[in-house]
């Protein structure tokens, strides 16, 4: 009788430990369904809770018109590019904040991305600070006005230019008001007589290229190197620029001459060297970027070993 009660309670023990596993292997199986259709859920929807807004953009209801525009002619083709000046208008409910990079030629070229053809014009000499051209379409007021730079190098009759940002389009009529760009050119032609010598001050420009003693000298990003040729047409006999400087006439900042170390990789300085009828050669000064473009308005002093005067030397363009 004893033997009967004890296999019934071991039965009964063996029932309830295959219950419990049994309920084990449930709450597992449960556990894993539910893991699978969560991260599934998580897989086919992954953006919604992690990617930020994208923000609105402050140009998109500005428009455009077109006041005017004037075209400039590399005729003698050495730069490799012509270039349009545009007069637009820029309209808005609220402040104008325009990036050109949203205007591009139907060449590709991106309007804020024009660097390499602005400073292929200020080494060449042109004046183009003249054209009051501006690098961004930034106001407190809702309606802008302004010139656009727009470099092309088509030969073509015809130009556009689409804003990305409606797809709307301008065409440029490239034999509308064409202009001739040497009159952007910055030439003193200054010619002076010191002593028995003839000395004529000329093509002034910016050099990028410059050596310090043989060794390529790289320009600071925050500076500009002025460079005014010299040529001496005659010279009874040796001739020397002993000292030289450059005054800025906005300012009146005086900038000396860099020494005679310095010189650039296409023309060499010719501060304190030995100079004869037919010689030629440059003086360098470099100054601090003030604007957008070069400002070359002042003068020149210059020291000559053939006199105890200084020469005054214009290079204010007309």
């Amino acid at each position: 009788m004893a033997e009967r009660r004890k296999l019934r309670i071991d039965r009964l023990i063996i029932f309830i430990l295959g219950c419990l596993i049994l309920l084990g292997l449930l709450t597992f199986g449960m556990y894993q369904l539910f893991k699978l259709i969560f991260d599934h859920d998580n897989d086919t929807k992954p953006n919604e809770t992690i990617v930020d807004p994208v923000p609105v953009s402050t140009n998109e209801d500005i428009r455009i018109n077109l006041n005017d525009y004037e075209v400039y002619l590399d005729e003698t083709k050495s730069l490799g590019f012509n270039f349009i000046v545009a007069d637009m208008t820029f309209k808005s409910d609220k402040a104008i904040s325009f990036d050109l990079k949203n205007l591009q030629t139907s060449e590709k070229i991106h309007l804020n991305d024009v660097s390499k053809y602005l400073n292929t014009l200020n080494e060449k000499g042109y004046r183009i600070d003249k054209l009051n051209y501006v690098t961004s379409v930034v106001s407190d007021q809702n309606e802008y006005s302004c010139k656009v730079f727009i470099p092309y190098t088509t030969d073509s009759y015809s130009l556009r230019l689409l804003n990305a940002l409606d797809a709307s389009m301008m065409e440029f009529d490239l034999n509308h008001n064409t202009k001739d760009i040497t009159s952007l050119k910055f030439d003193t032609e200054q010619k002076i007589e010191v002593g028995d010598a003839s000395v004529r001050v000329s093509s002034s420009s910016i050099s990028t290229m410059m050596l310090h003693n043989g060794e390529d000298y790289q320009v600071p990003s925050t500076m500009n190197v002025y460079t005014f040729r010299i040529y001496v047409e005659e010279s009874a006999s040796q001739l020397k620029i002993v000292d030289a400087s450059f005054v800025r006439e906005s300012n009146g900042e005086v900038i000396p001459c860099m020494d005679e170390s310095y010189e650039s990789e296409k023309i060499q300085n010719c501060l304190k060297k030995e100079l004869i009828a037919g010689d030629n050669g440059a003086l360098f000064f470099e100054t601090a970027i003030i604007g957008n473009s070069p400002d070359f308005d002042g003068f020149l002093m210059l020291k000559f070993s053939n006199s105890d005067d200084w020469v005054q030397i214009p290079t204010v363009l007309e």
